[in-house]
């Protein structure tokens, strides 16, 4: 491949311009330029073929983390998310007492947020992540019931020699078991009929046994209805917080505290098998949905009881406060095990389901519609099919044709007569701003590029073992996390403008063709997600396969399934008199050559 004396100072000045703001190519690019032994150039692959593909329902059990509310995109169409957990004592066999009698049930589970400031009244202020779609106006309905069907660990189908999957799709399994309503809708409406999910910092006051506030001193509040006489004993992050109904609890868990069902974690989850969280919207428009680690989650009992039974001498023994915890949230590690299920309804709008339906893997698509959950992946095709062309009287492909693409064997032909050395590759995705440019609408924050061919990530996933304050943007060499710009608008939103991933270890590895563990040209995948630390996989419902070719694809990554949020792409079928030509994907090449 030839390039004129112009064009080659061109390539050179973008490329140091480039490598300026990126410190991992400051030390090769500065002495190999003030040597002048070698130029730097950038090379665009040409053959790329990128489409997209509905997932249908996908495996979503036993997810470290979970998304309940009801989410409205306005391109993708209304996300609902239902979540279903098994119950675990915090200690097998615990010890209940004597006569117990229950104060309080509840249950809090934090957000994720982040400490912003202080008000001169000394609430504390805070700012939510992963919660979409959030404002005062955001609620909707919560319902929590016993559940009543048993949430297996292994496939009875398999004879029980292979764990438990799950689908989203599945919520009619626990419906038909669907038990007693659990909260305690005589509190705050918030926490049921008009539930929002609040950045407020949680108050525990200060009172006695009866529920009754106390005074700094210990004294009963004459005034009980006033909050600011109220003594703060606790302040807790922004969170989930369920009172639950007392008279349930008290029948359910202490009254059965001598029947053996609070032996061991075993015999708990047969008995009581856990609690159904069911949405449900107030008005079409309305709603807010967030993610949740449920393993995080506080659920207490608060109850009396005495420390010895009854007797002729002593009747009425007495009774000291007590508490019982419980635990949810399944953790691949650890000792918590709850089986859970996120079950989600996708209502696709109009125009996503028309796009996905003419999505063209032969021809690529102009955009690529990614979205998580049962929503969307794309896939690409890098380097073509080998045509067996001949370059500058160079044969590129054998006469028989060797099943290489064209341009990958031409790269490899380069590499080693040539000498040239790989230093960076990146896939850019450039984000198409009219469809993702409603108000409040929300674009995925990160992308995931992958190995869809053997279902694993690829060696530059491994390779960056970056952390970061944000764990959501661990990795980040590897990139895939959104950039974003300010727009001048009346909601002063940041809008993305595209997402970059590195993939030079695996197109460095792939073109030196000196391994047989890295040299196969694979199908790349392209999904949104959640959390970059979850590289595993979830099945695709074998009902509702992908499809490419005459090969089923049978699993995505399992932090796609975590996401409620989609954005769209520009793909690689966009032709040459197109306005958005510029933004097309693009996987971009940067390699050193010696100077001849």
């Amino acid at each position: 491949m030839k390039y004129s004396i112009a064009k080659a100072v061109v390539i050179v000045l973008s490329f140091l311009s480039f490598v300026s703001c990126d410190k991992d190519f400051n030390s090769l690019g500065s002495d190999l330029i003030e040597g002048n032994h070698f130029v730097l150039e950038k090379y665009p692959v040409q053959n790329l073929t990128a489409y997209s593909k509905a997932t249908g329902p996908v495996q979503s059990n036993n997810l470290p983390i979970n998304a309940l509310g009801i989410y409205k995109d306005p391109y993708f169409g209304t996300t609902k998310a239902h979540f279903v957990s098994q119950v675990e004592l915090s200690t097998a066999n615990p010890t209940i007492g004597y006569q117990p009698e229950i104060d309080s049930v509840y249950l809090y589970v934090p957000y994720y947020s982040t400490y912003k400031s202080v008000t001169d009244a000394g609430e504390r202020i805070y700012e939510l992540d992963s919660v979409y779609d959030y404002s005062e106006t955001a609620k909707f309905k919560l319902h929590v019931y016993e559940n009543g069907y048993y949430l297996r660990d292994y496939d009875p189908g398999d004879d029980f020699e292979s764990a438990q999957k799950y689908y989203s799709n599945e919520k009619s399994l626990v419906d038909a078991y669907k038990g007693t309503e659990l909260l305690n809708n005589s509190t705050k409406l918030s926490q049921n009929e008009e539930f929002i999910f609040s950045n407020k910092e949680i108050y525990i006051y200060k009172t006695n046994g009866s529920g009754q506030y106390l005074d700094a001193n210990g004294a009963v509040l004459a005034n009980q209805t006033d909050p600011t006489l109220r003594v703060i004993k606790e302040r807790k992050l922004p969170g989930m917080w369920l009172d639950l109904k007392n008279s349930f609890f008290q029948q359910k868990i202490l009254n059965a505290s001598t029947s053996g069902a609070l032996f061991n974690n075993n015999s708990f989850k047969e008995y009581f098998r856990g609690l159904l969280f069911e949405v449900e919207a107030i008005s079409p428009d309305q709603g807010a949905l967030a993610m949740l680690d449920f393993s995080t989650a506080e659920f207490k009992i608060i109850y009396k009881a005495a420390a010895l039974a009854p007797t002729t001498e002593v009747p009425n023994p007495t009774k000291t406060r007590r508490v019982l915890t419980l635990q949810m949230g399944y953790k691949s590690t650890g000792n918590k095990k709850a089986n859970s299920i996120n079950f989600i309804e996708h209502a696709r709008s109009n125009v996503y389901e028309t796009k996905l339906a003419a999505s063209n893997e032969v021809t690529g698509d102009n955009r690529l519609y990614l979205k998580g959950g049962n929503g969307s992946v794309a896939f690409i095709d890098v380097f073509g099919p080998d045509v067996k062309k001949v370059v500058d009287d160079v044969l590129v492909s054998d006469p028989n044709g060797n099943g290489i693409p064209d341009e990958l064997d031409e790269l490899r032909i380069n590499m080693k007569l040539y000498q040239w050395l790989v230093n960076e590759a990146n896939l850019v995705f450039y984000v198409d701003k009219d469809a993702m440019s409603a108000s409040y609408q929300n674009e995925a924050e990160r992308i995931y590029v992958f190995d869809a061919t053997n279902h694993k990530p690829i060696l530059d996933y491994y390779a960056d073992n970056s952390t970061g304050s944000n764990f959501k943007k661990n990795k980040s060499s590897f990139g895939g996390i959104v950039e974003r710009e300010t727009l001048a608008d009346e909601f002063n939103r940041k809008r993305g403008i595209k997402y970059k991933v590195r993939i030079t270890e695996y197109i460095r590895q792939l073109i030196k063709n000196e391994n047989t563990d890295y040299d196969d040209n694979v199908r790349l995948g392209v999904a949104v997600i959640e959390d970059i630390n979850t590289p595993a996989n979830a099945y695709i419902n074998p009902a509702n396969p992908i499809t490419i070719g005459t090969s089923n694809v049978p699993f995505i990554p399992v932090s796609s399934v975590m996401s409620p949020l989609g954005t769209v792409l520009y793909g690689t079928n966009i032709p040459a008199g197109d306005p958005n030509v510029a933004k097309k994907l693009k996987l971009e090449i940067y390699f050193t050559k010696p100077n001849q």
